[in-house]
């Protein structure tokens, strides 16, 4: 419904002697808070006549307001009239308000006005692919493609503003118990988890400057931001709330970059790619596009590692002792496994030391680590392997290819730690020294200096 509409209908019922133009002021000003109010006292009785007859969209105004509408502020405005009132605002409005009764009347006009000005703000740029067709040219699919690219912009720009005055009323606190939630607020947190977490592995995995970006991703975000723009408000628990919010509005945030000012649309497939077809879209990409992509998933990771923390058994902070070197120019290995190992140990080093250290927790999480572990195997060391001569060195091998892949399955399956972790970064750690027999020469000293070297381990 266009906001003209509103007005007319609802006008008639609580409008009394009210000219147009002060009505329609009025219910601006009933729906805004008192930082609202400044951002229309400059607005004129002819403009605000206007959006009543639907001579002047509302676009602009909406924009103005959207930050500081407060839809419980209406609420009491029509709560403010006798009953007999409410009872013609149902019967004017049931045809467009699904359920509403003389009990819910003012709270779902309410809400239906603010989705009204929430929707013109999104009408501010409808913009074009520059490889769109001409329009009689148009297939359903190109049309529907093309509006699903420019949505992204308007998506931020509504979503953007909308958040902020509920990033307002949270905490600051981060740390969410899930054993303190109601029944209520237990249900929320599932259906969060359950429509969060595609959204964020997908933006999390997915680099919109070096890769594709499927053109539905951000309808899907509207989709979720839509589902908790009311119901985020019912949430009790401080600290989940804040995370709904945080999670909207970075959400809400990286459908600007998602939008047809950075990304084009790949004619008859439905992928958008990042613009880089001129001197000025290269710059746009390397200084913008890209560090604040990076930026933005960076705090998708965040909330993914608030919304599923490493369980306290495995929190374990501090990095695997290392045995001190003892080089030797010594190997006990054929040039044909010491040119292989080489190999092996420069495409896992890193992943074993990571693992080892102790910000591993937080590598896991992001699904970089976990990615990369099961591509090396899948791509290239799954056969490869195999072709190590030495039995030892190739139970090694093996071994830290099992634990591995143990991890990676795990976190990509459930992306939580699991009661094995501890003692799979123990055994990483013992093999990461066998493989590196010319840096360790031999087991034997650690033994006294570090308990559970070589524990348990029959490779």
């Amino acid at each position: 419904m266009e906001f003209t509409e509103f007005a007319q209908k609802i006008k008639p019922i609580i409008g009394g002697s009210y000219s147009t133009h002060v009505f329609t002021r009025t219910l601006f000003e009933s729906i805004i808070t008192e930082e609202g109010l400044l951002q229309i006292e400059d607005i004129s009785e002819n403009t605000f006549k206007a959006y009543y007859n639907g001579q002047t969209k509302i676009t602009k105004i909406s924009q103005r307001i959207l930050p500081h509408i407060d839809p419980e502020q209406f609420i009491a405005y029509l709560d403010g009239f006798p009953e007999a009132t409410t009872q013609r605002l149902c019967d004017t409005f049931e045809s467009d308000i699904e359920g509403i009764d003389l009990y819910n009347a003012a709270e779902k006009i309410a809400y239906y006005f603010e989705e009204i000005l929430t929707m013109a703000a999104a009408q501010k740029r409808k913009s074009t692919p520059k490889s769109a067709k001409k329009e009689s040219d148009k297939t359903p699919h190109d049309i529907l493609a093309e509006r699903v690219l420019a949505s992204g912009q308007a998506i931020a720009d509504v979503w953007g503003n909308a958040i902020s005055n509920l990033v307002s009323s949270t905490t600051s606190t981060d740390t969410l118990d899930e054993n303190r939630l109601s029944p209520t607020d237990s249900a929320f947190l599932e259906r969060f988890k359950r429509q969060v977490d595609p959204l964020l592995t997908y933006c999390m995995d997915h680099d919109p400057t070096g890769e594709g970006t499927k053109l539905s991703l951000a309808d899907e975000i509207n989709d979720f931001l839509q589902s908790w723009k009311y119901d985020v408000r019912k949430i009790q628990d401080a600290c989940l709330r804040k995370l709904v919010v945080d999670a909207m509005q970075v959400l809400g945030d990286y459908t600007y970059y998602i939008s047809d000012k950075f990304l084009r649309w790949i004619p008859d497939t439905d992928i958008l790619w990042f613009r880089n077809e001129s001197i000025e879209e290269g710059n746009q990409l390397r200084d913008v596009l890209r560090p604040e992509t990076i930026k933005k998933r960076t705090e998708m990771k965040d909330i993914y590692v608030r919304l599923y923390p490493i369980p306290e058994d495995n929190t374990d902070t501090n990095a695997l002792e290392i045995p001190s070197k003892q080089t030797t120019n010594e190997s006990p290995y054929s040039s044909a496994d010491i040119l292989l190992l080489e190999e092996f140990t420069a495409d896992y080093d890193e992943i074993m030391v990571t693992l080892i250290g102790e910000n591993y927790a937080e590598s896991l999480i992001d699904m970089t680590l976990p990615s990369k572990i099961k591509d090396l195997y899948e791509t290239k060391w799954m056969s490869k392997a195999d072709t190590f001569a030495d039995p030892s060195l190739k139970s090694y091998v093996f071994g830290l290819l099992g634990e591995l892949n143990n991890v990676s399955n795990s976190f990509l399956a459930s992306g939580s730690a699991t009661p094995f972790l501890g003692s799979s970064r123990t055994k990483i750690r013992n093999l990461y020294v066998k493989l590196h027999p010319d840096q360790f020469a031999g087991t034997f000293p650690y033994d006294a200096f570090i308990d559970d070297w070589d524990d348990g381990e029959y490779y």
